[in-house]
């Protein structure tokens, strides 16, 4: 009864914190973050009183997903103890400890989804994800369609997002990014012959409001990302077809999604104008190949995205010490200043540098892996690289096997929702993993629980013998 009571309670605790955080600015503010954070830590206390109970009930044998998701889990909790021992080694504890945190919450929630979790309870948490989404971009919409997106939950926007739509987020980037994920499982029940008309259709109207939503977010990176979404689910998400039907799926998808690009590029020309204007298209437009190259190049020069880029990689490369171990958790706000002004500056000259630091502050570097990088060094990238391709090596493991069994019963599928559950867990990864190359999705603190708890959804549907 005891641990039957610590499983409830850990279950719970990790609802309340997917399911509520994004609603609450992502948690991306101290006052929220912190609250949920010792909510995260609460449930895994339960959690970890509910393994031991069972481990005494069955003399400690005890179900595990396979091998290779197992594999996955070890090595992330490598990185994060290399994480740990990084963040006790910062010169600014607090900023340290916030970052280290963002790694090692999302592995804790996963843990209780991924060994915790009956059958049943997943189910539930993965009809409350779609649910949760989808009313996050109803809401997005309507406050768009109502005030401009001028008030975030009741708050004054920031005034550069004019004309975009932010959801609970105060930046529209940030929201398209989790909008990426519930499109990602979308697909992945569209994608899933026998999931059901109940569940398609749900996915049908959820994948139309995230769409709609990345799409009045004017998001360049997002609007990238939906190409790599339907690029990775035609690659990944076809296995329960026979290899003819596959190949045909694809091609008709790829005329049908050219042909979709089409009509977007002439219907949404304010969006089509944030892409040119960012690389200086208009100014292109009409010169020779050379010239179009250096207007380019110059153009995106002058660009916070690559200020902030190039600011990292000169604190990375600042001693040999900082390429191999980075320059600490967290520390990229606190040393922005002295990496951030271009190189081409020369005090004794009386020379100023041609990008100064002098109109703002970088408090991300706009590229989770660049930061990743920067404050962890080639050792923390190499580590949380290998724990995230052993993921998703695990997770494409599985959908290869199912493809297996299937031509095993002339392609024959059951009604079981564990295609869309491994399939969209691969699509979030992509999408946030292409999405975060020149943004900080991955620094929001909701839009990285929920992931975790996605991830650990279809990493626990390799469990052989999954409790119901």
């Amino acid at each position: 009864m005891t641990a039957r009571i610590l499983q409830l309670t850990s279950f719970g605790g990790v609802c309340l914190v997917v399911l509520l955080s994004p609603w609450l600015f992502g948690a991306w503010e101290q006052w929220w973050f912190w609250p949920f954070t010792a909510l995260i830590f609460l449930s895994t206390l339960a959690f970890a009183g509910q393994l031991i109970l069972s481990a005494a009930a069955t003399d400690g044998a005890q179900d595990a997903p396979g091998r290779q998701v197992r594999v996955a889990v070890l090595l992330c909790a490598l990185f994060t103890g290399y994480a740990c021992v990084r963040f006790l080694q910062a010169e600014v504890f607090a900023d340290a400890e916030r970052n280290f945190l963002r790694f090692l919450t999302p592995l804790l929630l996963a843990a209780q989804v991924l060994f915790g979790f009956s059958r049943r309870q997943a189910r539930w948490l993965f009809a409350l994800l779609l649910a949760d989404l989808c009313l996050l971009g109803l809401y997005g919409l309507i406050n768009h369609a109502l005030n401009g997106s001028r008030l975030v939950l009741g708050c004054e926007r920031y005034a550069q997002y004019a004309g975009r739509l932010t959801g609970s987020y105060y930046c529209p980037d940030h929201f398209a990014g989790v909008m990426e994920l519930a499109l990602g499982l979308c697909l992945g029940l569209l994608l899933t012959r026998a999931a059901g008309r109940a569940w398609q259709t749900l996915a049908g109207l959820v994948a139309a409001i995230a769409l709609t939503a990345i799409v009045w977010s004017k998001s360049r990176g997002a609007g990238l990302t939906v190409l790599v979404l339907l690029a990775a689910a035609a690659a990944w998400g076809l296995g329960q077809w026979p290899p003819i039907v596959r190949r045909r799926l694809r091609f008709a998808g790829a005329a049908l999604a050219l042909a979709a690009l089409v009509l977007f590029v002439h219907l949404a020309p304010g969006y089509v104008t944030r892409f040119g204007a960012y690389f200086g298209w208009d100014q292109a437009r009409g010169q020779p190949f050379a010239e179009k190259r250096r207007i380019v190049l110059t153009h995106l020069e002058g660009r916070d995205r690559p200020q902030m880029i190039a600011g990292a990689l000169r604190a990375w490369r600042s001693s040999p010490r900082a390429m191999v171990f980075g320059i600490g958790p967290g520390m990229h706000q606190n040393l922005w200043p002295h990496f951030a002004a271009s190189a081409d500056g020369d005090r004794a000259a009386h020379k100023w540098p041609k990008y100064p630091n002098n109109t703002y502050h970088s408090y991300e570097v706009h590229s989770d892996w660049v930061q990743l990088l920067e404050e962890y060094g080639l050792v923390g990238l190499l580590l949380f690289l290998a724990a995230a391709a052993a993921a998703v090596a695990a997770l494409l493991a599985e959908l290869r096997r199912e493809s297996r069994d299937l031509a095993e019963r002339q392609w024959r599928p059951t009604g079981d929702l564990k295609h869309a559950v491994v399939l969209g867990a691969l699509l979030g990864i992509a999408a946030l993993g292409f999405h975060s190359l020149g943004d900080f999705n991955l620094q929001m603190p909701a839009t990285v629980w929920l992931l975790g708890a996605i991830a650990a959804l279809a990493g626990a549907e390799t469990r052989p013998d999954y409790p119901a």
